[in-house]
């Protein structure tokens, strides 16, 4: 894969409806809104206490540098400003070539095809310039609505992984997604 296109300005996009960049030190207030609210969370993971949350933000703010970070990049309805959520990558396994693809849409954005959108530039500079061979995502096998945008960003379901994660006291099963770059397979 070729690390030397991870700049910020790469990770910027534009949709019809939006505006998706990287998040920086300065977006505290759009992270928080995603991270701490219980609903969105139910699957995700536990909602950390203020300074857990502070060390979360300030590690996927090392990125560029630590590439074991989620590139966490914020999306914006152009119109209004308005901030819907995330969407996001993680180099899962550089020499394999696989990439994990993740994403965060607050409640009132649901139901838009944001998801849809804002994941679809991000995947192509993920296959195209960074070269990835493989992008997959997991999710909990309840959320309905987080494996729906999988599918509508035509990535597989691959199989199910048994009791995968834990938040709170609830053990969850997982659906697991994947797609080949196209141009390799």
């Amino acid at each position: 894969m070729d690390l030397s296109c991870l700049t910020p300005a790469n990770l910027s996009f534009r949709t019809e409806r939006l505006s998706i960049r990287v998040m920086n030190q300065h977006d505290l207030q759009y992270f928080s809104a995603i991270q701490t609210d219980p609903e969105l969370m139910t699957f995700i993971g536990d909602v950390l206490e203020p300074e857990a949350f502070e060390t979360k933000f300030q590690a996927r703010n090392t990125c560029f540098n630590d590439h074991s970070q989620w590139f966490t990049l914020l999306i914006f309805d152009r119109a209004s400003s308005a901030f819907c959520g995330s969407v996001g990558f993680l180099l899962e396994n550089i020499d394999a070539m696989r990439v994990e693809i993740g994403y965060l849409l607050l409640s009132e954005q649901q139901g838009k095809g944001i998801l849809t959108e804002a994941a679809k530039p991000m995947m192509d500079f993920i296959f195209t310039s960074l070269g990835a061979r493989k992008i997959f995502a997991k999710c909990a096998i309840e959320n309905t609505p987080s494996w729906k945008v999988m599918e509508r960003l035509s990535l597989k379901r691959e199989g199910c992984l048994a009791s995968d994660f834990c938040v709170g006291d609830t053990w969850f099963d997982s659906y697991y997604y994947g797609l080949i770059n196209p141009s390799l397979a």
